[in-house]
């Protein structure tokens, strides 16, 4: 990958393909050199929101996430699940990588996460419930 532009392209591509996204926007984005960052708002076919975040930049060919939050909720509003990196749970042994599943307290370790491995995941479990 060449620099922070591509990468967007990339992962906008991903969204379109994705069978599960029935529309997206771009809130925000910027690019600049091997900086970047990215704010969209996914609607999947369920009803659920996905709300992306994730601060990069590209070092010699590398994706490199800096800050990250996925908001995945309900049709409702109510939260499925948060991937982020704020260090705000010191008792997690991943910190600052978690993900708070259900509801905001109940939080579990997690690796870090970029953009398409939330894409993946989603799919999956999208895929798993459909069953």
């Amino acid at each position: 990958m060449r620099d922070a532009t591509e990468y967007l392209v990339q992962i906008k591509a991903r969204i379109i393909a994705h069978s599960q996204v029935k529309r997206w926007e771009v809130v925000r984005e910027e690019a600049q050199g091997d900086i970047g960052l990215l704010r969209y708002r996914l609607m999947l076919h369920n009803g659920d929101l996905l709300e992306m975040f994730e601060r990069f930049r590209i070092v010699q060919g590398r994706l490199q996430v800096d800050k990250y939050s996925f908001h995945l909720q309900d049709s409702n509003g109510k939260l499925r699940k948060r991937w982020d990196n704020a260090a705000h749970h010191p008792e997690v042994a991943t910190r600052p990588h978690h993900v708070h599943e259900g509801r905001e307290e109940i939080v579990k370790g997690h690796t870090a996460i970029t953009s398409e491995e939330v894409l993946s995941e989603i799919a999956l479990e999208m895929e798993h419930d459909s069953k």
